[in-house]
């Protein structure tokens, strides 16, 4: 019988025709991994040039699948995250992710730090928010930040906290003039824990910043919050148009209190804003905040001409990003009669079903323009139910209710709004007006 034997030589011989295969087809994944990432890359750097904010974040994440430690690219997909409309709540998460996973590279990155604290402090988490950021100043200083820390401990009731982050900002960094607008607003609301008034506080960041425009413009809005003296707060805003005004945000700001200012003074003052609205339009024409300001300015002062020119406008500049603006939008168009164009601003945030609240709310202005008073009521009750219950919704309703002839309806929604906003001068007013009509003299005394 023959004798058997293993033949050793063709073992080893297969194993290493099995390694070798076996490394061939683990390289081969990883090269086509590592070119579909590649790929990922270069779409998404594409698509986020081109405003293509979902196709990026898509790209994106393909790449970081494979190059999870890319920071610069965990930052751009987490703002192409924020920058998705409709944006939701999955986006959010993801982009918090994102800035979580590029602090845990790179611990000293600031952006990643602010726009999560941004974000907290939103979100309503201002526990998060003051972690995060006191992680980040225990090795670095950034004053801007130290501020959001402050904002942070003050949203959690820890006054004294804030106040000691707001005066070492204002005693190392003078120039800070934020830091004193803060710490000013807080005083104003809570003097008994602050032993400066607000009044000092603000004159200080004039004293120490005489050159500053930004300094003086937030000095008069706290006169003209106040009440105190609005000739004080005209000069101040006078004396700003002569300082320095090369930054976009501090003209905005400036022609936002001439637009506040106009409750004392004539229509003229608007005339001011909108020299300085013009300014920044020509440096800035695809800034939203800018087009939010001069949409305030229309409706205040109630000029048709100009909402008009500020809805057509801005959704003509904000092109990559219309939705976002498209609320304002529709209102400038329902004050000014252009009801087609405003429902079809409100046919595309319903589509992509953004704010549907406000949207509800806005259905309902429509209708009321319409003389259709039940249909403005079923909308703005529906608002209501979407979580839309501000003071516009209330006295839009109760307004039109009284009007349909259901007085009763109509108090029960101005006493509810002067129970959850018991300060609010039009809700008083409003309520007085409806008891008047009533005969209700008791209790309009009250008012």
């Amino acid at each position: 019988m023959p004798r058997r034997y293993f033949n050793w030589k063709l073992a080893i011989v297969l194993l290493i025709g099995l390694v070798v295969l076996g490394a061939t087809a683990f390289g081969l994944r990883q090269w086509r991994r590592s070119g579909r990432a590649e790929r990922g890359l270069i779409l998404g750097n594409k698509a986020y040039k081109e405003h293509r904010y979902e196709e990026a974040a898509s790209q994106w994440g393909r790449y970081l699948t494979v190059e999870r430690t890319n920071v610069p690219i965990l930052l751009k997909y987490a703002d192409a995250q924020l920058n998705i409309r409709p944006l939701k709540r999955n986006n959010f998460q993801q982009a918090i992710a994102a800035y979580r996973t590029a602090l845990r590279e790179d611990e000293n990155n600031s952006e990643a730090v602010t726009k999560l604290t941004e974000m907290y402090l939103g979100m309503g988490m201002p526990g998060e928010a003051e972690l995060i950021i006191t992680r980040y100043l225990d090795t670095n200083q950034d004053p801007k930040l130290r501020r959001m820390l402050a904002v942070a401990l003050a949203r959690q009731r820890k006054f004294n906290e804030a106040a000691g982050q707001l005066n070492t900002i204002i005693k190392e960094h003078p120039d800070q003039i934020l830091a004193y607008e803060t710490l000013g607003q807080l005083t104003e609301q809570r003097p008994e824990d602050f032993p400066e008034s607000a009044a000092n506080l603000f004159d200080k960041a004039v004293k120490n910043n005489p050159s500053s425009a930004l300094a003086y413009i937030i000095r008069a809005g706290f006169h003209l919050r106040s009440k105190d003296d609005p000739n004080n707060a005209l000069a101040d805003l006078e004396q700003a148009e002569k300082l320095d005004l090369s930054e976009p945000i501090v003209r905005l700001r400036l022609a936002g209190e001439f637009i506040n200012a106009n409750v004392f003074f004539d229509a003229n003052i608007f005339d001011k804003a909108e020299i300085h609205l013009e300014a920044v339009q020509a440096a800035e024409p695809n800034n939203e905040l800018l087009w939010r300001t001069w949409a305030t300015l229309a409706l205040k002062s109630n000029s048709k001409a100009t909402m008009l020119k500020v809805a057509e406008t801005a959704l003509k500049e904000l092109i990559f990003q219309p939705l976002d603006f498209m609320t304002t939008a529709a209102e400038l168009y329902i004050r000014c009669d252009e009801l087609d164009r405003a429902g079809d601003c409100i046919s595309k945030l319903n589509q992509k079903d953004i704010a549907p609240a406000t949207t509800a709310f806005l259905e309902g202005l429509v209708a009321e323009k319409k003389g259709q008073r039940y249909e403005a009521v079923r909308c703005w009750r529906r608002a209501m139910q979407l979580g839309n219950k501000s003071p516009r919704v209330r006295l839009a309703l109760a307004s039109v209710l009284s009007r349909s002839g259901d007085a009763q309806s109509a108090l029960r929604q101005l006493r509810t709004l002067i129970s959850e906003r018991p300060n609010l001068f039009d809700g008083h007013l409003a309520l007085a007006r409806m008891l008047a009509q009533t005969g209700d003299w008791a209790e309009m005394a009250e008012q």
